[in-house]
């Protein structure tokens, strides 16, 4: 059985047509939507909006005379429509309609059809399958001219009434009769044709863009003969019948290319590149999308010039990109922005915005700089100055560079398809371009939230950074050091090494930003002299402007020599300029507290100003803080900064 044979019931004497699937083929838009609202009874459809802006076919259904009738509406005789969209149309009505149309209503009207409507009729209904005919009933919703009969006044409707399997019918708003009628003759088409429905025939397109109107005027306006022929042969080497009756079709899916840029001459010198047609003459400039076919690597692609937009008008800008999107099923794998190894110009500016535009994605994009001779590092360096890269950010970070006389662009051309192929995204079809005005405004919305949301933050850390306290924590035991620092930043951090750096943490804690450094012990270290001093001035410099307190860390208990030794290195470094900026804390245990200190940690504690605070695991540290908040006071909110403590290490220089 062939591929269009359709599916022999056993019972095709009596078909089952308690289920109608019914497609509408009219070029006026307002009788096919009257036609339909009549055959289900209702106002179904109510209005139509820009072919743009909505599917091919239009499908609802609705239960009329004990049966379930869906009725479809496709948009495919608009006049001027590319070869492409309507290939497109057909195919989505052959899916909605699955597993196949009953029957195929022409709505014509007498003084409005002609030859080429004739014609236009045969080809789209030939796309369905070459036996649509056969299901085909042409009805008219107007009247014939008076004094005359029909014959003589619209040959090109007799002509079809010859071929069309179910005759003519008369639409009447008033009486529905005909709709009866229809539903009886659907019913002998199945039963003469011993089908349960018509299985329709899906291949691929072999079109170069060109309009129906155009395609037909070159072929003499006829879709018969050699050309029906060639299209069952392809069937039979393309399809194949699914277990239930369907077609699938078979090989590799073919890639969409599109060039774009402002230079039509180097984008057809892509064009011929990427389909191994070097040796092709060079094209002349077209206001209209091209298309070209080719094969390389094995690959079949599909390359569509696309016309520099900024040359058209908006009408022309609209037309071009829907009939761009429609010559590329399923829709555009890769954009490629050509652009030449040169300083842009303004109108290549243009041209580049212009597309960023309109398409707005930058998943499908690719820049290729071309140069007229080969890749030198001079062009390399072109590309990778700020402005070509500039460019390549416009449309995310993929580029590649070529040169026309290149040798290995084939090895090139490779690499791209291969990135194709692992590509994520969906191709760029017409619901993504119809989506991405929105896209845009989001993402712009998205943009304005982010710089707000930023601006907040730089004024929050403004406010925080005027009121900011910081704290430098000194001790010889480690231990002790990051106990007080949890402490106060009110956080939990375990270090599985020994650290010989300074470390910087920040927190904000009630309204005010503290920034806490924790410095190595200075005495009996591995650190030389050298880089003793350098993490000192690394731990001042931490803390801009400067360090409010420093925080000695002692135990509660007579100081070892080690302590000892680590504070008089404190003063030795740091100087006597130190000692106003000193809070000594005393860690205490927790079984045993007292406030009372021996003569050698009082002597210690005086030395660097008197100021002290006692800690435990229990300390409020509230009360510390405001008594650090109380030093800075007192001190007038002067801090230790680097310049202080490079005064302080020239004066100790100045004295030896």
């Amino acid at each position: 059985m062939s591929a269009a044979a359709g599916r022999h019931s056993p019972l095709f004497d009596r078909p089952d047509t308690s289920d109608l699937r019914i497609v509408l083929i009219g070029k006026n838009g307002s009788e096919n939507r009257r036609v339909g609202n009549t055959i289900l009874g209702r106002a179904a459809f109510d209005s139509e909006a820009p072919y743009y802006l909505r599917q091919s076919s239009d499908r609802i259904s609705g239960e009329v005379e004990e049966k379930i009738i869906t009725v479809f509406n496709p948009h495919l005789l608009q006049p001027n429509f590319p070869q492409g969209m309507i290939t497109d149309g057909v195919r989505e009505c052959v899916s909605l309609s699955a597993p196949g149309p009953h029957v195929f209503v022409l709505v014509l009207q007498h003084s409005n059809f002609n030859e080429n409507d004739r014609h236009r009729v045969e080809y789209v209904l030939n796309l369905f399958s070459y036996q649509a005919m056969k299901h085909t009933i042409v009805l008219t919703t107007d009247d014939e001219p008076r004094g005359s009969t029909f014959a003589s006044k619209n040959n090109s409707i007799l002509g079809l009434l010859k071929e069309c399997g179910g005759g003519h019918l008369k639409f009447n708003t008033i009486s529905t009769g005909w709709r009866f009628e229809m539903f009886r003759r659907t019913k002998e088409i199945l039963k003469k044709e011993c089908k349960e429905f018509l299985i329709c025939d899906v291949y691929e397109d072999e079109g170069d863009g060109t309009s129906v109107d155009e395609d037909l005027s070159r072929s003499g306006g006829s879709v018969r003969g050699d050309k029906k022929e060639k299209k069952n042969s392809d069937l039979k080497e393309n399809t194949k019948i699914g277990c239930d009756g369907g077609v699938t079709t078979t090989g590799k899916a073919k890639l969409n290319i599109v060039l774009c840029g402002n230079d039509s001459t180097l984008k057809n010198s892509v064009s011929k590149i990427f389909r191994g047609k070097t040796n092709e003459p060079q094209e002349e400039m077209s206001k209209a999308c091209q298309k070209r076919e080719g094969t390389i690597h094995g690959r079949q692609i599909s390359v569509i010039e696309l016309p520099a937009l900024t040359r058209l008008s908006e009408e022309e800008v609209m037309r071009e990109i829907l009939h761009c999107l429609s010559l590329c099923d399923p829709g555009v794998h890769l954009f490629i922005l050509v652009t030449p190894v040169t300083p842009l110009t303004n109108e290549e500016r243009a041209e580049m915005a212009k597309v960023k535009e309109i398409f707005y994605s930058q998943e499908h994009f690719m820049v290729l700089f071309i140069t007229d001779l080969t890749v030198d590092k001079s062009v390399s360096d072109f590309v990778e100055s700020t402005e070509s890269q500039s460019v390549v950010s416009l449309y995310g970070s993929w580029y590649f560079v070529m040169g026309l006389q290149d040798q290995k662009n084939t090895e090139k051309i490779l690499k791209i398809l291969d990135v194709i192929n692992s590509m994520k995204t969906e191709p760029y079809s017409l619901q993504t371009y119809i989506r991405a005005p929105e896209q845009r405004v989001r993402h712009e919305l998205e943009k304005k939230l982010r710089v707000r949301d930023n601006e907040i933050k730089e004024e929050k850390i403004k406010t925080l950074e005027s009121v900011k306290l910081n704290l430098v924590v000194c001790g010889s035991k480690r231990e002790l050091r990051s106990f007080i620092s949890n402490l106060i930043l009110n956080q939990s951090e375990r270090r599985s090494e020994l650290s010989s750096e300074c470390v910087r943490r920040d927190v904000e804690l009630h309204g005010r930003l503290i920034s806490l450094v924790e410095l190595p012990a200075l005495f009996n270290t591995q650190l030389s002299e050298e880089e003793v001093m350098r993490q000192t001035h690394r731990c001042v410099s931490l803390c801009h402007p400067g360090v409010h307190v420093f925080i000695i860390i002692i135990p509660d208990a007579p100081l070892n020599n080690e302590d000892k030794a680590e504070i008089e290195e404190i003063q030795r470094i740091f100087s006597s300029r130190i000692n106003k900026h000193i809070m000594i804390l005393i860690k205490q245990n927790s079984e045993h507290q007292t406030e009372k200190l021996n003569e050698e940690t009082q002597s210690v504690i005086q030395s660097f100003g008197g100021r002290h605070h006692f800690i435990d695991l229990n300390t409020q540290v509230s009360v510390l803080m405001e008594k650090l908040e109380k030093m800075v006071e007192e001190n007038n909110g002067v801090c230790f900064s680097t310049e202080t403590l490079v005064e302080a290490q020239m004066e100790k220089l100045l004295t030896f």
